[in-house]
């Protein structure tokens, strides 16, 4: 895989000193993405013309200051928030989400996606064990088996023992490693993260950082992470700053290309 240094670009479109990725390298695709909220003298636009790009096998970091798009563009990928009409191109997956229906919307985000919010969304009357088996049983694997597949990714997570314990007992970085466990059961093609580690300490935050490594090596997965955390950018294939509704800057890490020290604190300056 090549890695290139990283520049500051307006918007970050493509150019023709930058390799470019094979078309079927591409995991996510998206070129001139606009998104607002409101209308009139009261519109916020919070995405300007986005330009995008994640690899299959790549662990993506998505950084930058509170407020400038990031987790918006986090959700108009997962298909749960719609970018406004034009001609921006939003491919995922190989697909057209602009051309999809909401029902094969939810279909795909079900089987191929995996979620990892920031609040951790568990079911507090379920088991660690059920809450991390949904994504199965949503796709009619049966009780049994899920159950089994979820303590499998339990122990991954280091939460063996915590299978049948409800999510109240547990602490917040327990909780989030649940939730991680529930993104990762059912294998997804594409894994979405929003500060999967801020509640973490350092220890527990390398072990799900190696955890994701393992997992996204796969040539046919891809996982995006929005992040604060700068003790994890070191994982990153990619970093992608946004600031101001745009991707400012493209960063490729490698032994020849370590991580530059304007980006060090998480935002472009």
């Amino acid at each position: 895989m090549s890695h290139s240094s990283g520049t500051p670009i307006a918007n970050a479109e493509p150019s023709a000193d930058r390799a470019h990725p094979q078309e079927g390298t591409l995991a996510i695709r998206i070129e001139g993405l606009c998104r607002g909220f409101g209308s009139g003298a009261n519109r916020l636009e919070v995405l300007k013309a986005v330009h995008f790009e994640a690899r299959f096998g790549d662990i993506t970091m998505l950084i930058g200051p509170s407020g400038c798009g990031k987790t918006t563009l986090l959700s108009i990928i997962a298909g749960t928030l719609s970018p406004d009409a034009g001609e921006g191109r939003l491919e995922v997956l190989g697909q057209n989400l602009r051309a999809m229906s909401q029902g094969a919307l939810t279909a795909m985000r079900a089987k191929q996606i995996g979620f990892i919010f920031q609040s951790f969304h568990l079911i507090h009357t379920l088991s660690c064990a059920e809450n991390v088996a949904i994504p199965l049983l949503i796709q009619g694997v049966g009780h049994g088996r899920a159950i089994r597949q979820a303590r499998d990714i339990l122990d991954r997570v280091g939460l063996a023992e915590k299978s049948f314990q409800r999510p109240t007992l547990l602490s917040g970085g327990q909780q989030q490693r649940v939730a991680i466990a529930r993104a990762l059961v059912h294998e997804p093609k594409l894994i979405l993260c929003d500060e999967p580690t801020a509640a973490l300490d350092a220890r527990n935050g390398a072990l799900i950082m190696e955890l994701f490594g393992g997992i996204v090596r796969e040539p046919d997965r891809s996982l995006i992470i929005v992040t604060h955390d700068n003790r994890i950018f070191g994982h990153a294939d990619r970093i992608a700053s946004m600031d101001d509704g745009r991707i400012v800057e493209l960063h490729d890490m490698d032994e020849q290309h370590p991580l530059p020290e304007h980006l060090r604190h998480g935002f472009h300056q």
